[in-house]
Order: structure tokens, then C-alpha cells, then sequence
């Protein structure tokens, strides 16, 4: 019963989220009238009540398992963003097979579906979160064998919904990774299935994202294959990749350079001497040496600083052998510090791209010194190119020791995909603007 509540709430909320983006996007029309050759539509009764624009998407959502699954936030996102690029394809489809297309206006109908994009997502982040707290979004959940995967990242959740159950009230069963007897597995899962249980299986291997793998199923011998590829090493997808970036740098540049400039005033009028820009040799792809570029965030000539604050705080060279950072350099300057703190010091590597050096989103680029300690996933890491922000910017940044952000990048690039550098970038903007530590 409280499933079916669940549902009818996320269903009835997005209804009314179609209901006032139809209304914005219209309202928006009548404001850019003047940038129009054409009269902007008067009726707007036409467009709120119109039942193709609400079946469509509501059905096409329904068929993405949004209303029938629970999925994470950026992986239902990128089933929303899916559902509704397909219902504006079909609402315009069905309107020219209805001989109606030029009834309505293009503008207010594709702007109803950019606000929907926006707001749907939205609306039901804070849609769950407050059935989860009255009690309705919430599915009991029984764990077999142990894994503090589940306390970290499942139970609590609210957007997920599971909280942990017990054998007779529990509607889903979690097979953890490190349960390997399958006789036992095998007896369970026929128990579960005659309770009609939801059974979810947690891969022993969680250094491959099996959301996009594609299954072939064997019919004779009764088995599943699961086929894994990565999407970022074939030619394609960096062809797409590099373009994506040169677009998006060119069209970032203008105020980028504006902002660049503001800072360069303010680094040369705290510290008149020295250079405004950092140089630096990383590795680049395939280890091939290039200058990244950074702002200056050090008080010029001031390696006698380190050393003096180091003979004071030993502990100081067990953190930096750790974390590959100080806790308080004393070599760091006033304005130095606030860009660290906001990534803003990273800006300059803008130009890096536009060289085809680094991408926008990719993994660290290491100094060549980091070579021996990065270890065995060298190789699979130098196969790209390095990024300005990546995956270990957004999972912790500075608190990550050097060995987690080598294996976040490692991840990175096995399951590179044009979405994930899309999550990675929202959640860049989210940590700058939160200040959360320097890159």
C-alpha cells in the first residue's frame, strides 16, 4: 500500500511540474516577443490542457522504470533526461501526423521540455526526501553476508528508500559480494523468489560500472554473459570527446579571461616579484611531457620558509608523503590560499586544453616524479589525457590520500561515458562554490 502512495505522489508531482513549464515556457514567449517576427500564441488554455504533451512524457517515464525502479539520483536523472528528449521527439512527431504541428508553437513546446529537464529531477529530490520522512518512500531490506557498502551508501539513503528489514518483513534481498557459497545462494534466491522478493546482487569486482554493460543471454546453457567495454579508449568516443572540450573552452573562454584577469591584479599587488602564472612538467597522455599551467599561489623565492616550518613540524613530511600536500604551508600567499580553496588557481589550465593537452574532465595530471608510486594502473591512466577537475576533485579532493585518487581515476577512465563528465562538472561548480579544500 505504501508503494502505491509512493507512486501516485511522484506521478501526480511531475504532472503538475509539466503543468508549470508548460506555463513558463509560454510566459517566456510573450516576453521575447520582440526577438520574434511572429505574434507570440494568445491562448494558453490550448497548451496546459493539452493531453498529448502529458501522456507522452508520463508514459514514456513509465517505461523507463522511473515510476517501477529505484535508481540514484544522477542515474534516474539520466533516465529523466532520456524519457524527455524522446516525448519532445514523439509530441512533434504525433502533432505532424495529426497535421497540427503549425497549431502550436515550437518555441513554448521545446521550452517546456528544457524547464522539464530542470525541474523534474528537482522536484523529485524533494519529493522523495519527504516520503521517506513520513515514512511512505521506504522498502525494507535484508542483507546477506557483510559489506559496509550498504551502511555507507544504501540504507539512508532517501532517494534509494531501503532501510534495513528483517527475514519476515523485508521486500528486498541484498547478496553481498563477499557471500560466495553458491548452494546456499542458490537455495536463498528460490526462497525469495516464491516470497516475490526483490533480489539485488552486489558485484564482487566494483572497479567496472555494469550499468551500461550489455547482457547475452545463452539459451542452451542457461547463463548470462555480461559484456564490458570501455567507451573512453575507442577512437569515437575521444573524437567526441575532444570536440566536446574544444566547444565548451571556446565558448567558456570570455569569461574565463576576465576572471583570469581580476585575479592576475590581484596576485601582482600582494606579490609584486615573481611570475603571475605556474609552470610545471606533468604527464600528459601516453607520459608525454607537457608545461601545465597554474596561478602563482607561493611568496616568491620562499623555499628557505619550507624548510625552516618542516625542521619545526616533522609531522609535516609524513602527511605530505600521504596526501602530497601540507596542512599549513607557510609559502602560501593571502590570495594563493582563496584560489586553492575555490580550484580557481586551476583556471589557467584552460589554455592546456585549448592546446589538446588536457580535457576539461579527466584524470590528475601527475608530475613525472609520481610515476613509480602510481604503480600498475600507470599505464591505464596515461591512455588519456589528464583533466582540469576529475573524479577524485569531487570525492573528497584534498582529504584523499595519493593511492584513492589513483584509483578514482583508474575508474575513471574504465567507465568513461559523456554523462559522467557531465555529473563531474555539476559537482565541480557544487565544491567550488562550497569551498571544500583545495584541488
Amino acid at each position: 500500500m505504501k508503494e502505491l502512495i509512493a507512486k501516485f505522489f511522484l506521478i501526480a508531482f511531475d504532472a503538475v511540474m509539466i503543468f508549470i513549464a508548460i506555463a513558463g515556457a509560454y510566459y517566456f514567449r510573450h516576453l521575447l516577443t520582440d526577438y520574434f517576427s511572429i505574434p507570440p500564441p494568445q491562448d494558453i488554455g490550448s497548451y496546459l490542457s493539452m493531453p498529448l504533451i502529458y501522456a507522452v512524457t508520463l508514459i514514456i517515464l513509465f517505461y523507463e522504470g522511473i515510476y517501477t525502479k529505484r535508481f540514484d539520483f544522477w542515474q534516474e536523472t539520466k533516465r529523466i533526461t532520456l524519457s524527455l528528449t524522446i516525448s519532445l521527439v514523439l509530441v512533434f512527431a504525433l502533432l505532424a501526423l495529426q497535421k497540427e504541428a503549425l497549431s502550436y508553437s515550437r518555441f513554448v513546446l521545446i521550452a517546456s521540455f528544457i524547464l522539464m529537464l530542470i525541474m523534474i529531477p528537482t522536484e523529485k529530490r524533494f519529493v522523495k526526501y519527504w516520503l521517506y520522512r513520513i515514512g511512505v518512500w521506504r522498502r525494507e531490506a535484508l542483507v546477506l553476508g557483510e559489506d559496509p557498502f550498504f551502511e555507507d551508501h544504501v540504507f539512508g539513503n532517501h532517494y534509494l528508500g531501503y532501510v534495513q528489514g528483517d527475514e519476515q518483513t523485508s521486500k528486498t534481498l541484498f547478496i553481498a559480494s563477499e557471500h560466495q557459497r553458491a548452494q546456499e545462494i542458490e537455495t536463498i534466491l528460490d526462497e525469495s523468489v516464491k516470497r516475490n522478493q526483490e533480489i539485488i546482487f552486489i558485484p564482487l569486482i566494483k572497479s567496472y560500472d555494469f550499468s551500461d554493460s550489455f547482457i547475452i543471454h545463452i539459451f542452451n546453457a542457461r547463463t548470462n554473459l555480461i559484456v564490458l567495454k570501455n567507451k573512453l579508449l575507442s577512437p569515437f568516443n575521444q573524437l567526441l570527446k575532444r570536440v566536446s572540450d574544444y566547444l565548451l573552452s571556446l565558448i567558456l573562454l570570455p569569461f574565463i579571461v576576465v576572471v583570469m584577469g581580476c585575479i592576475s591584479v590581484l596576485i601582482k599587488r600582494e606579490e609584486p616579484k615573481g611570475q603571475v602564472f605556474f609552470k610545471q612538467l606533468r604527464m600528459g597522455r601516453d607520459g608525454k611531457p607537457f608545461v601545465c599551467y597554474k596561478f602563482r599561489t607561493m611568496k616568491h623565492d620562499s623555499d628557505h620558509l619550507l624548510q625552516e616550518y618542516l625542521q619545526n613540524h616533522p609531522a609535516e613530511i609524513t602527511n605530505y608523503a600521504i596526501y602530497h600536500k601540507y596542512n599549513n604551508d607557510p609559502r602560501i600567499t593571502k590570495i594563493g590560499n582563496f584560489l586553492r580553496k575555490t580550484s580557481l588557481d586551476e583556471l589557467p589550465q584552460i589554455f592546456n586544453v585549448l592546446r589538446r593537452e588536457m580535457s576539461l574532465i579527466g584524470p590528475r595530471p601527475y608530475m613525472p616524479e609520481e610515476r613509480e608510486k602510481i604503480g600498475e594502473k600507470l599505464s591505464l591512466i596515461l591512455a588519456v589525457k589528464p583533466g582540469i577537475t576529475g573524479l577524485w576533485q569531487v570525492s573528497g579532493r584534498s582529504e584523499v590520500d595519493f593511492m584513492s585518487r589513483v584509483a578514482l581515476d583508474a575508474w575513471y577512465v574504465r567507465n568513461w561515458s559523456l554523462w559522467t563528465d557531465f555529473v563531474i562538472l555539476v559537482k565541480t561548480a557544487k565544491v567550488v562554490l562550497k569551498r571544500e579544500g583545495a584541488l
